[in-house]
């Protein structure tokens, strides 16, 4: 029943008004009963019908029977109020007309408005497609399986945690822990978290994701990102690059500032900040000054994010300073003894926990060497003896922490079950680890995690040590044995006498000597060396030069030349030029005065193409010029970089890092290698090789040996270790202090003893963190969505994207590779007058600091090699690992303009959710396939005064693939569904290509193909005599209820209501028996419980909704 207010659907289409396939969406003001028609207003809030001249505007009259009712979609925006509003969920009332909780663009705030008060434009409007399906208003298969593709990945993200879509957007690959990281952070207001991940897991991407979701619905918000000065060009390049977020005012007038705390200013110690981000906040806990500074921002801040070193035990005081930073409130009042009681607790937790674990694997290895030779491991002694030590420690923990929801967990464990307990174990001791931590709001990931999955994947860069050594004797290279001989005494001279300082005078004047004569003399002309020494240093200097000068003559001649090789730059270009001619490399110094003088010899040894630059002395249009052609050009295998490191650019396109120098702080060896190895980073490449070049019999070779055999810095990441990375650079300087010669050789035992303690401790925290994360029944529901949506976002999408575009009037110019162009010229309003495709405000488009950043590098490049630039276009792709893998990519991804105008138009729109059509098959079938998708139901949460983010913890527990139903009108063959859906999926991963093997049976011409003797005339009207007949709307409805119900049934089946439950109880009970063990005031419990409670009854009662349903006829025998 039509009435007033209304929104319906209304025909318009110029070109048939009988049989339309063009329509809009307009409200009802006015219905004659006597004549039998219908007056709707079409409104247009944005003014996008200027796109479309041939399209009714204003108000129109129409036949009743014409229209049909509607409703808003999902995800649409509408007016209310003059305002723009995200419909969020839709509520039908007893009176027809519909409800939606709708929210607020600019303050996030939600209201419930019912239909007749929102301004809907012209090309929303859902209906069923079942009402299109009984109408045989059948749309071209193109449209059908381009959507399909489409609405298969989206479905994902609509319907997934939150969060999950906006990361999908930014230029990252999506792994499980850092999804659980963000997820955690936004879960509770305020957002005050420590990210105390291991290095390389990724801690800048967690935490600027989750300043991106912040500000995801949010206006006017300030941000401060307090960094290092070494890692500021990085986090404001990776800002831009992978999340679109620009260094000053960005999207919604928020505004990012990075700053060092150096260029903090008195008035930004007193901003209320929004949003702060501290990095490396580890490094400030030896400073008051800057300590102080950091604790007024934090104290202020609404929210904070603090990157960390991970804390380790053992350094109670340095671990309460970090927690007073992230909770003042809380932790200011806490004694070192009262903490120093928490830490004793939880490190008896620890210890036993660590036992489990070890038992644990002994367990699971001697159960898979039975199985793999046919025994039964239930008889086995070993196991069962194994068993009964891991149950009886677990008994002894429960018996101490007294929580009844872990003894229920262990009384599930039993040796019986077929794989003897162990996944009742891990339940419990995820349990154990992730509930007794002192502090919730500490995030530990941990690269255990990474080593830790099913298959045998890699999913981080093993690392390996390439030693390139030279000796500096007297013959081949005299001067530089000299000034060292000369220096080492004036060195020792000047402990001893006291006028030399370790840190001030000594540190840097080494770390210049093995870099090269030019970095050392700059150093050395302003200290008080002896002018004997200088003298040395100037004729090293000069035979140096020598060697610059005639490289290529040494490289082709090396006999000829032999003492020239017992020089360091020598060595160097002799290895790219001999060992590493096929490889792409990366070559670190800290000097510019060896920056310079590399970049001269490489540029006369190799090909232009071959090198590139990345230093401080370049122009900005230089170094992006440089790392373009490094990262996108196969020929350009080369990059020097000095101490700016190559500052936020991703060389993980490289294998081979070369050590020109050795910095003494294992925490800047570290961030060289991960400038390549990165979790980004092609696992069909997995090794990372150091290429570390050092003197023989010198200071040199003792620190080298105490980064290679102390802290394996070569082999593995510091994993943990860098919170003790300043008492390590202590016990150097200190060694230096007692013998300059020998100090640091004989220091190196100790040092290796105190590093192996702290291994051995953290090594058990690790576990500990580990275990709580990948144990826990979450993280496998995660490692699921992730997997899934990986799946679907493939060569097929990406086609199907530019396709879709193509045929909706958006037409962008494709390369081979993956990449696409798109320009002001793309969009054609004709063709895009069927799909009402709305583009993007181009001037506004290319005006972004992201793409400007882009065209401008894209340009330069063309300039260089006089290739002619497209004019106001951008270059991209919708795949993601060509995006990552070039920075200077644009990527069409979600929340890129041309990206949502292409899944608005394919999604929110009724284009390809009817068709009929036939194909060649591997089968013969005949009927209807129905694509149902199911959600939690959002209007219960919100009627409930529950926000509809509560549900992210556990929305990945209901079953978020699509479910397809196939109903048949001939099944001669008796296929079951399951052949059928095969067959089905195949058609569809055929993708728009299929063209020649389909025939578009609603076509409302002559267009038969192979199917050309059985159709006479046209299409659509051979199909309504065929199986249109007077039962066919009758038909429609049975089967659309009949598919209903089993899809209902499939989609509650294969989803997870008892782990969403199981997990709440953890959750709760975990937070109950953590304040009571450790004596901590939990507020909010209660209220955690109610919400539980809504969240868990709108996941036990979804909503179904239709996607799609088509007639297919899948015709066995091909005709070619």
């Amino acid at each position: 029943m039509l009435k007033t207010k209304m929104y319906v659907r209304c025909p318009a289409d110029q070109e048939n008004i009988y049989e339309p396939r063009v329509f809009v969406c307009g409200q009802i003001i006015n219905i004659d009963e006597f004549k039998r028609t219908v007056s709707v207003k079409v409104h247009d809030p944005f003014g996008h019908l200027l796109f479309f001249e041939d399209l009714p505007k204003g108000i129109i009259e129409l036949p009743l029977g014409s229209v049909d009712r509607c409703s808003f979609f999902i995800g649409s925006i509408v007016v209310y109020k003059g305002s723009s509003y995200k419909v969020l969920s839709c509520q039908k009332c007893k009176d027809d007309y519909y409800k939606y909780y709708i929210q607020n663009f600019d303050d996030t705030s939600v209201v419930k408005v019912p239909e007749a008060e929102a301004i809907a434009a012209f090309n929303n409007g859902q209906v069923d497609p079942c009402v299109q399906l009984k109408k045989c208003e059948f749309q071209n298969p193109a449209w059908y399986l381009g959507r399909a593709v489409v609405a298969k990945s989206m479905d994902i993200l609509e319907n997934s945690i939150y969060g999950f879509k906006e990361l999908a957007g930014s230029k990252i690959y999506l792994m499980p822990h850092q999804v659980n990281t963000i997820m955690r952070c936004l879960q509770e207001s305020p957002c005050r978290y420590m990210l105390a991940d291991e290095v390389g897991m990724g801690k800048t991407i967690e935490a600027i994701s989750v300043y991106k979701i912040y500000t995801m619905n949010q206006s006017n918000k300030k941000a401060l990102i307090v960094v290092p000065q070494a890692l500021k060009e990085q986090w404001i390049s990776e800002l831009l690059l992978k999340f679109n977020i620009p260094n000053g005012m960005g999207k919604n007038n928020n505004s990012v500032t990075v700053k060092t705390l150096q260029e903090l200013r008195e008035k930004d110690l007193f901003t209320v900040w929004d949003f702060v981000i501290v990095d490396e906040v580890h490094k400030y806990l030896f400073s008051q000054s800057e300590y102080e500074k950091l604790h007024k921002i934090s104290t202020l801040a609404k929210n904070i994010l603090l990157l960390s070193a991970t804390p380790v035990q053992q350094k109670k005081e340095e671990y309460l300073d970090l927690l007073r930073l992230l909770l003042p409130q809380k932790y200011n009042s806490f004694s070192v003894e009262k903490f120093g009681k928490l830490i004793a607790k939880q490190s008896k937790i620890i210890q036993k926990t660590a036992l489990i674990l070890d038992d644990l694997g002994d367990f699971e290895e001697e159960i898979n060497s039975l199985t793999e030779s046919d025994e039964n491991a239930h008889d086995s002694e070993e196991c069962e003896e194994l068993f009964e030590e891991i149950y009886e420690d677990l008994e002894e923990i429960c018996d101490e922490l007294d929580d009844d929801k872990l003894n229920e967990l262990l009384q599930q464990i039993k040796y019986e079950n077929d794989d003897l307990g162990v996944y009742a174990i891990k339940v419990i001791i995820s349990y154990i680890c992730s509930n007794y931590q002192i502090e919730s709001n500490i995030i530990r990931n941990r690269r255990k995690i990474l080593e830790s999955t099913d298959e045998d994947v890699q999913l981080m860069a093993s690392r390996d040590l390439i030693e390139l050594t030279y000796l500096t004797d007297n013959e081949g290279n005299p001067y530089e044995q000299l000034s060292y001989n000369g220096f080492a005494n004036w060195i020792i001279k000047g402990l001893e006498s006291g006028i030399l300082d370790v840190e001030l005078d000594i540190k840097p004047l080494l770390s210049r000597f093995f870099s090269s004569p030019w970095a050392f003399y700059k150093q050395a002309k302003s200290s008080k060396m002896d002018e004997s020494i200088l003298d040395n240093i100037r004729k090293w200097l000069e035979s140096e030069q020598f060697n610059v000068d005639h490289i290529n003559d040494i490289l082709d001649d090396p006999d000829k030349f032999a003492d020239s090789y017992a020089s360091r730059l020598v060595v160097v270009i002799n290895a790219l030029y001999d060992d590493f001619y096929d490889q792409k490399i990366v070559l670190f110094t800290n000097y510019a005065e060896t920056f310079d003088v590399y970049r001269k010899a490489l540029t006369k040894v190799f090909p232009e193409e071959e090198v590139s630059f990345f230093g401080a002395s370049m122009s900005t249009e230089e170094i992006e010029l440089n790392a373009y052609r490094f990262q996108t050009q196969d020929e350009c295998r080369i990059m020097l970089c000095d101490s700016t490191g190559g500052e936020g650019r991703n060389f993980q396109c490289a294998d081979y890092i070369v050590h020109i120098d050795l910095p003494w702080d294992a925490s800047a060896i570290e961030q060289r290698i991960g400038r390549l190895d990165r979790l980004e980073r092609d696992m069909s490449r997995p090794v990372v090789y150091s290429v570390v070049v050092h003197t023989k019999d010198t200071f040199e070779e003792a620190l080298f040996s105490f980064f290679k055999d102390g802290l394996k810095i070569f082999n593995h990441s510091l994993s943990g270790m860098e919170i003790i990375m300043k008492e390590i650079n202590d016990e150097i300087i200190s060694a230096i202090n007692d013998d300059f010669k020998y100090g640091l050789f004989d220091r190196i035992p100790k040092i290796l003893e105190l590093a192996n303690t702290m291994r051995d401790a953290i090594r058990k925290e690790q576990n500990f963190d580990a275990a709580g994360f990948i144990y826990r029944p979450m993280y496998a529901e995660l490692r699921k969505l992730i997997e899934y949506y990986s799946q679907n976002e493939n060569v097929l999408f990406a086609s199907t994207m530019s396709n879709w575009a193509g045929l909706a009037g958006f037409r962008g110019s494709e390369k081979k590779n993956g990449e696409i162009t798109y320009s002001a010229t793309s969009f054609s309003a004709k063709a895009a007058i069927n799909s009402q495709l709305i583009p993007p405000r181009w001037d506004e488009y290319l005006n972004t600091a992201q793409n400007q950043f882009l065209m401008n590098v894209q340009n330069a490049y063309d300039k260089s090699i006089a290739r002619k630039t497209q004019d106001r276009a951008i270059r991209g792709t919708f795949l993601r690992k060509l995006a990552i893998e070039n920075d200077y990519l644009h990527f069409f991804a979600p929340g890129d303009e041309v990206f949502d105008c292409i899944v608005d138009n394919a999604i929110n729109s009724c284009k390809g959710c009817s068709s009929a059509f036939a194909t060649f098959c591997r089968i013969n079938w005949i009927g209807l396939i129905f694509t149902w998708s199911i959600a939690p139901d959002t209007s219960y949460l919100l009627d409930n005064g529950v926000s509809i983010y509560a549900m992210s913890p556990y929305r990945n527990y209901l079953f978020s693939e699509q479910v397809v139903i196939p109903v048949s009108i001939s099944n001669a063959d008796e296929l079951d569904d399951e052949t059928i859906i095969r067959e089905y999926t195949e058609i569809i991963n055929r993708g728009f290509n299929a063209k020649s093997n389909l025939v578009h049976l609603g076509k409302r011409s002559h267009e038969a193909r192979f199917l050309k003797d059985t159709i006479k005339g046209r299409n659509i009207d051979w199909f309504k005599e065929k199986f249109g007949g007077e039962n066919w709307e009758d038909y429609v409805l049975s089967a659309r209820k009949y598919s209903h119900e089993k899809a209902f049934e499939i989609l509650k089946k294969r989803s997870n209501i008892r782990g969403a439950r199981e997990e709440m109880e953890r959750t709760l009970s975990a937070r109950v028996a953590n304040s009571e063990f450790y004596g901590l005031n939990d507020e909010g419990i209660e209220q955690l419980k109610q919400t539980q409670k809504i969240v868990l009854d709108a996941i036990k009662h979804p909503k179904i909704h239709l996607e799609s349903v088509s007639f297919i006829m899948m015709i066995g025998e091909r005709n070619e």
